[in-house]
Parts: C-alpha cells; structure tokens; sequence
C-alpha cells in the first residue's frame, strides 16, 4: 500500500479539518502530492502547516458550480478524488427550513456533482472517487430525515458511476459517529458525555477516530477490485 500513492495526486474536498485532514495526512504521508480544498483560509493555511509532505491548498466552495470549474482549470490531472465536505442540519423534518435543507444537500450531495462533472475527464483509468457518506442513510434517527437523504443520495450516485466511469473506480465510504470539529458548537464538557454516551451504545464500546476513517479511504484508493462499493465503518452503529 505504501507504493501506491507515491507520486500520485490527491485531491480532498474538506481536508482542511476532521476527517478529511486526517486522509490528506495519510495520503501525503504515503508519498502523494494532496490537493485540499477548503472555504476557509484560516484553516487551510493550518492545514499547510500541520501536514507533512507535498499539500497544495485551495480556496474553493464545492457547492459552487464555477469554483469547481476553475478548480478543474489548475489541476490538469488528479489520481484519487476525496470528498468530505458537509454542511448538516439536523432537525425535525417538520422543522426544518428550506434553505436549510438546500444547505445540506450543497456540498455534500451537489459537490460530489460537480466534483465529478469537472474532473471525470482528469482522472486516469487507475484512479478513484471516494465519498463520504453516512450511517444516517441506513439506521433511522429522529432529526435526520435529510442528512440521511443526502447520504441514500450518494450511494446511489456513486453505484451508478461506477458503471460509467469504469474503469475508473467509484466508492461511499460511511462512517457513524466520528469525534472530529463538527461536534465543537458544543461545550467540550457536553461534547466529551455526548460522544461517551454514544460510544458506549456501540459494539465497539467507542465512536470513531478521524483517522480510522483515513485508513479506510486510502484502503478504498489502493484496491483495484473496490468499486461501486459502500464501505460501512461506524462501529456496529447497524448491528
């Protein structure tokens, strides 16, 4: 596996934090020049420092039709394409707003779209995409009507391409709960019990790590034979 990316190039879509940092690390340690893509500056430019290895970052809203386009432009070939990126609200359904529900779908769904629309033609016939779906789409949970849309959404969308890309790969990787910066609009003392709580109602005993799921995704990058695959990783969450 180590061989498998050197020299390769990578581009992660909300690799700037979570897990998505944590697959840029892992991938850039494996000798892979890595592409981020990120809305924040801030973050980005941490990200930079934080990484050891080859990263080159970009300001770019996947959501965006014409940021994905210009993205396209600068990068003229890319191995493997990860994308992270999400923007969630969960909510009751009757709750929840339209504009809210345009946001969900935004960067999760519509920027797995043009992530592909723009960048199919730059990937070789050994390359890969990688989703990042969720649990959601598979175990029913009260507030999560439209986080497990997006995430049905995806697995739909990436069997399919599968058959139309191939050779080209393309796979859902799904995680459960993962401890990663989403889960920071809570104070550290609820976010610790919240996720303690969570863990201990899985087989595991535990939620995941950022970069259990890195591991997975770089697995999902170097087996040739994966494709059309939806890797389930979220600890017994569907047992």
């Amino acid at each position: 596996m180590e061989s498998s990316l050197k020299g390769k190039s990578v581009l992660v879509a909300g690799g700037s934090s979570g897990m998505g940092l944590a697959v840029a690390t892992k991938a850039a340690a494996l000798g892979a020049t890595v592409h981020i893509v990120g809305r924040s500056p801030e973050r980005l430019a941490e990200a930079k420092t934080a990484i050891n290895g080859d990263v080159v970052t970009h300001h770019a809203d996947i959501s965006v039709a014409s940021d994905v386009a210009a993205l396209a432009e600068n990068i003229q070939q890319v191995d493997h394409i990860v994308t992270t990126a999400a923007d969630l609200t969960f909510k009751p359904f009757i709750q929840i707003s339209d504009a809210e529900i345009e946001s969900t779908f935004a960067a999760k769904f519509w920027g797995a779209v043009y992530l592909v629309r723009h960048f199919a033609s730059r990937i070789p016939s050994n390359g890969s995409v990688t989703f990042f779906g969720g649990s959601a789409a598979y175990k029913a949970l009260a507030g999560a009507s439209i986080v497990a849309a997006v995430n049905a959404a995806l697995d739909g969308f990436a069997r399919t391409l599968a058959l139309e890309l191939a050779p080209v790969r393309v796979n859902v990787l799904s995680p459960g709960v993962v401890e990663t910066p989403a889960w920071g609009f809570l104070p550290e003392k609820d976010r610790a019990e919240l996720l303690k709580t969570i863990g201990a109602g899985l087989p595991v005993g535990r939620v995941g790590r950022p970069e259990e799921l890195a591991d997975a995704a770089i697995f999902l990058m170097g087996n040739g034979y994966a494709t059309g695959t939806v890797l389930q990783l979220d600890g017994g969450t569907n047992v």
